[in-house]
């Protein structure tokens, strides 16, 4: 009972906040009820996909004395997306309740935000290279996991149909990270776990990082501009700008910070301090913030933790999650890191079922008779 009445509150928080965000402090209640409810019933367990952030949490709090305020509210935000599932509960909806209320959501958020002069902007129009849409909403994240979820449990229509929401409420990132897992799914399975193996995605987001830097240092400028006709600066939608002094701080103390970060929220006093900015800013590529907060090791087993599971649908929603990190906020997202844990927890389960149903299928197929052998000196009729 305490579970189920916890479920639905979560639940219900996490979709006003999205779609209601002057609502969103409900959310804040979230880790506080789920710890109390741990209590009452002698009970705390987290699905291993979710173990991530959990590492981060950890980390975080041994870093605790090197952490300021707006680290401790990072780790924070990042229990509220993880605490709904302490008590053990089960999130199992269908896809199609999943995507209406998510349709429902995003169209009270993008009139909401219409009516209230909000960022939605007025143009008709839908610029995939510019970011830009006449319904952009951060409900382009869930419409882009939707659409992994159906794809990797080979739900076709309703894949295309999640797609198209993804554009019309557009998030490059989003749009970018299921292309890159449609992909994945295309390869052959042996392929594709390769490919998403704990070794290899270590490297390649240490590759990412090193090309974030590279990027931030200006080597690719002319490259961009050929390409796109637009500055770095403008094609990055401003990130080469917020990546320059981070970047440097990283070059700077590279033997530092490949063991140990400088402790939560240490981005936002490198961005403070360095960028003469009076406000807490952005990153936008949590993957180079973990490593300046929490260290390379930490990055590694953040990632390690990721990718070392069996199932193949949490593997490649995985590979959605650590794109979005890789040029967003995500990291913070309550409502992302809750959804992306509800949809793997569901998206895994249906996948398990499906291949329990095979695998008996198949043990209970009629075996063709063997003819039995005939005697020395004895011909079988045709």
């Amino acid at each position: 009972m305490i579970e189920d009445l916890y479920m639905v509150f979560c639940l219900v928080a996490f979709w006003l906040s999205l779609s209601l965000p002057m609502l969103r402090h409900f959310t804040y209640l979230i880790p506080l009820i789920g710890l109390v409810g741990c209590l009452a019933l002698g009970k705390c367990t987290f699905p291993q996909h979710l173990w991530p952030f959990l590492l981060l949490v950890v980390v975080g709090a041994m870093l605790g004395p090197l952490s300021g305020r707006d680290g401790l509210q990072d780790i924070y935000l990042i229990l509220i997306g993880v605490m709904p599932f302490a008590l053990g509960q089960r999130y199992r909806f269908g896809w199609w309740p999943v995507f209406m209320v998510a349709v429902i959501g995003a169209v009270v958020a993008i009139v909401l935000s219409k009516a209230t002069g909000g960022r939605v902007s007025a143009d008709a129009g839908i610029d995939v290279l510019g970011s830009k849409s006449a319904f952009e909403s951060p409900y382009s994240f869930v419409f882009g996991m939707l659409t992994v979820w159906a794809v990797v449990t080979k739900r076709w229509k309703e894949a295309l149909i999640a797609l198209v929401f993804t554009v019309l409420t557009l998030k490059r990132i989003a749009l970018l990270g299921v292309i890159a897992c449609v992909l994945v799914t295309l390869l052959p399975r042996r392929l594709g776990n390769l490919l998403l193996s704990p070794v290899v995605m270590i490297s390649l987001n240490a590759l990412a990082v090193t090309l974030a830097v590279m990027y931030a240092m200006g080597q690719f400028d002319q490259l961009i501009f050929d390409l796109t006709g637009m500055s770095a600066n403008q094609a990055g939608m401003g990130r080469r700008v917020l990546y320059f002094r981070p970047s440097m701080e990283l070059t700077a103390h590279l033997e530092r910070y490949v063991f140990v970060g400088g402790g939560a929220g240490w981005v936002y006093d490198i961005m403070r301090a360095k960028a003469s900015w009076g406000h807490k800013g952005n990153l936008h590529n949590d993957v180079m913030k973990i490593v300046l907060e929490y260290g390379g090791l930490a990055m590694a087993g953040f990632f390690w933790l990721a990718y070392r599971t069996k199932s193949w649908p949490i593997k490649v929603l995985w590979l959605y999650v650590n794109l979005t990190l890789l040029t967003d906020n995500t990291l913070i997202y309550t409502y992302f890191v809750f959804g992306f844990g509800m949809i793997a927890m569901t998206a895994d389960a249906e996948w398990r079922e499906a291949a329990a149903a095979a695998a008996a299928k198949a043990r209970a197929a009629p075996r063709p008779r063997q003819p039995r052998p005939l005697g020395p000196g004895w011909t079988r009729l045709p």
